[in-house]
């Protein structure tokens, strides 16, 4: 059974200037300029990714990104990850963190059985990450949202103008003899701006 995944980003921005110094508006240009995929739920050639004229909306198609258990089912079956790695660019001097997420999926576990999502983030060249759990326990069947709200400790590096963003999703269920299924068809982000708050000033 197919359903469809929607893992939406909102990159909320937060404010908290250094000391006493006033809180700067938010940079003017903020852009995706390319986002990359690499897991067993998005081999090569089985996603498609789709950027839109502005940079700051994103979808990812997917053919592989399934989870299944049971008799029949392998090893390789029982847990995929894609990991979306996105290239990004802002006026310098400032820095930002992500502070909400959704997932949508659809599940079909058994009693017995409890499939598990996970959403990683993480900054390249930043230590720290954050992470969020959803367990999926059965008898369960039907959809799911997991909202986000890690709180990010590590922030996007100061003294540039670009950032790379980790995003590591992963789907899996246990155990693996039971018949299970949890099905990813896309993946979609939009970045927004609100002008209402500050990035973090450097």
């Amino acid at each position: 059974m197919h359903a469809s995944t929607i893992l939406t980003i909102s990159l909320s921005l937060i404010s908290a200037a250094l000391g006493a110094v006033t809180p700067r508006a938010a940079p003017s240009k903020v852009k995706i300029h390319g986002i990359s995929l690499l897991g067993s739920g998005c081999p090569a050639g089985t996603a498609d990714v789709q950027l839109d004229a502005t940079g700051t909306l994103f979808e990812a198609t997917f053919s592989t990104y399934e989870v299944g258990t049971g008799p029949g089912t392998k090893a390789t079956d029982w847990r995929k990850n894609c990991k979306l790695t996105m290239n990004m660019e802002f006026d310098s001097g400032f820095q930002f963190s992500i502070l909400h997420t959704e997932m949508k999926g659809f599940r079909q576990i058994p009693a017995g059985a409890t499939g598990e999502c996970k959403n990683v983030f993480s900054f390249t060249g930043v230590s720290g990450s954050a992470s969020h759990t959803l367990r999926l326990p059965g008898p369960s069947t039907g959809n799911f949202n997991l909202k986000t709200d890690p709180s990010i400790e590590s922030w996007s590096p100061c003294g540039g103008q670009t950032a790379i963003l980790n995003m590591n999703t992963q789907c899996s269920i246990n155990p693996t003899t039971l018949p299970a299924l949890i099905a990813v068809d896309s993946i979609s982000g939009k970045l927004t701006v609100k002008f209402a708050v500050s990035w973090r000033h450097c």
